[in-house]
C-alpha cells in the first residue's frame, strides 16, 4: 500500500507520528526540537527538520517490501522505531500560526513500526538526459537542439556589451540587428507549440516525483530506538 502526501511546513519540520499522537505548538525551530527530541527518542514519534519551512511530497508505503535504492533514490538516515497504536501513522507539518496540522497518513498493522526513508539523489546531468530521453524520445533531443540555439543567441549579445563597454557606439548599427536575428530563431521555436508540449511534460514529470519515500514495517524488535533525521 501506497500513499502520496503532499505536506507544508512553516517550521521546517515534518513529523510522523500515530494518528492520536499530540504535537507541540510554535514556530521558533530550537525549542520547537526541544520537546520533538525527546518523544521522537522514545519512538513516540519520528520526523524530518531542515533550516527553512518546507513544502513535500511523501510517499508513505506500508504493507510491502521497502523500495530499494535505484538512479533516483537513495538509502538516508538508518532505520527508526516509531509506535503506531491506533494503526494509522499520519504526517503533520506546522503552519503559519505554528499549530501542527495533519497532511495525511496511510493504516497499518497497530504496534510498533520500523520507518526507513529514501531521498531523492542530488541531481545529475548525465542521469537527467538520459531520464528525459527516455520520457520524451526525440522531443527531447528537439529541445536540446532549440537551447543551443539560445546559447549561440548569447554570442553577438556578448560582442555588443563588448562594443558598448569600449564606447564603439557606431558599430552598435551594425551589431544591434545581429543580436536580433541571432535570438529570433530561438524565441520563435521556444515559444512554438512543440517546444511547449515538451516542456509540460517534463515539469509534469518532475511534479510527479516524490521528494522522500517513507516505509513503515510491522517490527518486534523492541531494542530499536526512534529518532529523527536532518535533511
Amino acid at each position: 500500500m501506497k500513499e502520496r502526501v503532499e505536506v507544508a511546513s512553516e517550521a521546517g519540520i515534518v513529523a510522523l507520528a500515530d494518528s492520536q499522537a499530540v504535537l507541540p505548538a510554535g514556530l521558533d525551530q530550537d525549542p520547537l526540537l526541544r520537546q520533538l527530541e525527546p518523544q521522537a527518542h522514545s519512538a513516540n514519534l519520528f520526523f524530518l527538520v531542515t533550516d527553512d519551512p518546507v513544502a513535500y511530497r511523501i510517499d508513505l508505503v506500508a504493507r510491502e517490501p521497502p523500495p530499494g535504492p535505484d538512479g533516483d533514490l537513495e538509502g538516508l538516515g538508518g532505520a527508526f522505531r516509531l509506535d503506531v497504536p491506533s494503526g494509522r501513522a499520519v504526517l503533520f507539518g506546522w503552519d503559519r500560526s505554528g499549530q501542527p496540522e495533519e497532511a495525511g497518513g496511510i493504516a497499518v498493522p497497530p504496534g510498533t513500526q520500523l520507518v526507513s526513508v529514501l531521498s531523492r539523489r542530488p541531481f545529475e546531468a548525465v542521469r537527467h538526459a538520459r531520464e528525459m530521453s527516455e520520457l520524451l524520445g526525440a522531443e527531447w533531443d528537439y529541445m536540446q537542439k532549440v537551447n543551443k540555439l539560445g546559447l549561440i543567441g548569447c554570442l553577438p549579445l556578448l560582442l555588443a556589451l563588448v562594443l558598448v563597454l569600449i564606447g564603439r557606439w557606431s558599430w552598435l548599427s551594425v551589431a544591434v540587428p545581429i543580436v536580433v536575428l541571432s535570438w529570433l530563431p530561438y524565441v520563435v521555436l521556444k515559444r512554438g507549440q512543440r517546444f511547449r508540449d515538451a516542456e509540460r511534460r517534463s515539469l509534469e514529470h518532475e511534479r510527479a516525483r516524490a521528494h522522500y519515500v517513507i516505509t513503515l514495517t510491522p517490527t518486534e524488535g523492541s531494542d530499536l530506538s526512534g529518532g529523527f533525521v536532518r535533511v
